[in-house]
């Protein structure tokens, strides 16, 4: 298995350009924002702010999104929301550009573009059953799993020098240029569309049975749920990161930075290998091997205090396992779920992964508070280790579960 075969097809290339623009230009306007709050107001209150609003869209949004990406074409569903997230964030630029924006104004453009990006993660999931080739979806989703932490890294990265150099109103001009440029590569792919032009169900209608079709199929609802607990641990690790770095290494912020940097390399090598790991062990070993192993970098952090080159040894591993997990379920499920529900049950585990991250991330604070970085690593653990359970007892049902074709052509 070649996993970079996708990149063969010139429609593939073209999602791929628009997810990394997306993912890049998001990136850079989380940083650039972030810090201009903090120096312009001096209190991380309102950084918090601008990422509880930013979550809150989505809890807010995401039950509508999903009808919406399987009522109608899911490519112009992605690029209208490219269209308005290229208004709002240049109407942000506008404001910088005139002077101080004002604090409210900023908010509530945060908020509107964080309904923007809930409508288009949905549609972009689903188009990429309408783009790939069955055969190629573990490589494709492992492909898409590198634009993701590469636009991040790349966004992040630049997001502070361009705002130190060039200012608040250049940064969200460049993040506006990448929603033009997303919207114009997806015009330019071709694609199996779905669901079909026609009359539909009212959106309440389609929710309501999108959620009856994941109770139907309770043993892929849980599925679903279990790919995405290891991506509630890597939010919450932000905060055990750096109380770890500070309390139990003594390293500062350089050494933080570089934490975080092994992690998403990690992450990156994940987009690569999952498919290959697929390929030896099946779909199903790899998953558990790959749970396992982040279950034991948890622990291991969270029993000793780690020589400083193993504890970026175990980051890297962890960020490996932690995405490779999610290459590889997200794989699975295009392989199972119908195209016409992907987008409903795609934005209903995305809710789920959402409402996680809060109620974690509002434990995991106090936890560390009172048992140290050690016991936030303890938690992640316990967290993957529900995943894992979770995933051992849907397992059996899920494997029953024929194929999309198999299934279709019964």
């Amino acid at each position: 298995m070649n996993p970079f075969a996708p990149l063969g097809d010139r429609d593939f290339r073209l999602y791929f350009v628009g997810e990394v623009l997306s993912t890049a230009g998001s990136g850079l306007h989380i940083v650039a924002l972030g810090w201009y709050l903090l120096d312009r107001t001096g209190s991380a209150t309102s950084v918090a702010l601008v990422w509880a609003l930013g979550l809150g869209s989505g809890i807010f949004m995401l039950p509508f999104a999903g009808p919406l990406a399987d009522r109608y074409p899911r490519r112009r569903l992605a690029v209208s929301a490219d269209v308005v997230r290229l208004v709002l964030v240049g109407t942000m630029a506008a404001l910088a550009f005139a002077g101080s924006p004002s604090l409210p104004a900023l908010y509530v453009l945060t908020f509107a573009i964080g309904l923007a990006h809930s409508v288009f993660w949905p549609a972009m999931t689903a188009l990429l059953q309408e783009v790939i080739r069955p055969e190629q979806l573990t490589a494709a989703s492992g492909l898409v799993e590198i634009v993701w932490q590469a636009g991040s890294l790349t966004g992040a990265a630049l997001g502070g020098p361009i705002l130190v150099r060039f200012g608040l109103g250049t940064a969200f001009a460049i993040d506006a240029a990448t929603y033009a440029l997303s919207a114009l590569a997806l015009l330019a792919l071709h694609h199996r569309p779905a669901p079909p032009e026609g009359p539909h169900e009212s959106g309440l209608a389609m929710a309501r049975e999108g959620f009856a079709y994941l109770r139907r199929h309770r043993p892929l609802a849980g599925f679903g749920v279990a790919s995405v607990i290891p991506w509630v641990a890597t939010i919450s690790l932000n905060v055990v990161l750096v109380a770890y770095v500070l309390d139990v290494l003594g390293l500062g912020a350089t050494a933080y930075g570089l934490a975080d940097m092994t992690y998403g390399t990690g992450a990156m090598v994940s987009g690569v290998l999952a498919a290959l790991l697929v390929l030896r062990l099946g779909e199903w070993r790899a998953m558990t091997a790959v749970l396992v192993v982040l279950i034991g970098c948890y622990v291991t952090l969270a029993a000793s205090s780690a020589a400083v080159p193993v504890f970026y040894a175990l980051l890297f591993v962890a960020g490996f396992c932690s995405s490779a997990f999610r290459v590889i379920t997200n794989a699975y499920l295009f392989k199972v779920v119908r195209n016409e529900v992907m987008g409903r049950t795609s934005s209903t585990f995305l809710l789920v992964s959402m409402l996680l991250q809060v109620g974690v991330t509002l434990g995991v604070g106090p936890l560390v508070n009172h048992a140290g970085a050690r016991g936030g690593f303890a938690l992640l653990a316990a967290i993957v280790g529900l995943g894992l359970a979770l995933l051992v007892a849907v397992a059996p049902a899920v494997r029953r579960v024929p194929p999309i074709s198999a299934a279709e052509s019964a």
